[in-house]
């Protein structure tokens, strides 16, 4: 949570987010209310719409807060020059998120984690991981050279190989799934460009 908000504010999206994983254990995105949201959270609904136009604002707020902490996590836990370790670290988070929040994200969509509707997922970390890959391509002009294009690359196996690794968990581990990733990241950003994690 954004530390600079004020307190009442912080708690109050505190509340209506605890409330929505409450309420999307259960019911699919398009089924619960921003009334039912507002009575879990014990907020009133003109406060609700004080700070959000629906309930699908909301939802957006929401995955760019989850965002935002992982991205922070990853900039204090990974080595932020070296891209190797850094997208691999991200990789990492993409899956801890992907397990964590399963049951929530099949309540998006009813048929499946296929149809999960990525694109508000996408807009801000692609804003943010873009402005990783520039800053290693001007660190290392050898790297690949169209930060834009090697983001969707990356965006677009992020999300399919988590999604594969989800359905396949039972016969590949989550350290399986990494070591093939860090094989393929490192066609891409080759070696004498990192210094290894591992």
């Amino acid at each position: 949570m954004d530390e600079s908000l004020d307190l009442r504010v912080q708690k109050t999206y505190t509340s209506l987010i605890q409330a929505f994983f409450d309420i999307v254990q259960k019911k699919t995105v398009d089924k619960f209310t921003v009334n039912e949201l507002c009575k879990r959270a014990q907020v009133r609904r003109p406060t609700f719409y004080k700070h959000f136009n629906d309930k699908y604002d909301f939802i957006k707020f929401v995955i760019h807060t989850i965002q935002k902490e992982t991205l922070q996590d990853i900039d204090s836990t990974a080595d932020t020059k070296q891209p190797l370790d850094y997208l691999l670290t991200c990789f990492k988070k993409v899956i801890e998120l992907l397990e964590k929040y399963q049951q929530v994200l099949l309540h998006f969509k009813i048929d499946s984690l296929d149809e999960f509707p990525f694109e508000i997922i996408d807009d801000y970390l692609e804003m943010q991981l873009e402005k990783k890959l520039t800053y290693f391509l001007e660190q290392n002009p050898q790297l690949p050279q169209d930060p834009d294009f090697t983001c969707q690359i990356l965006l677009g196996m992020y999300r399919q190989i988590a999604l594969w690794w989800m359905k396949n968990k039972k016969t590949t581990t989550k350290e399986e799934v990494t070591a093939k990733m860090k094989q393929f990241l490192l066609l891409l950003f080759p070696a004498k460009n990192n210094v290894d994690p591992f």
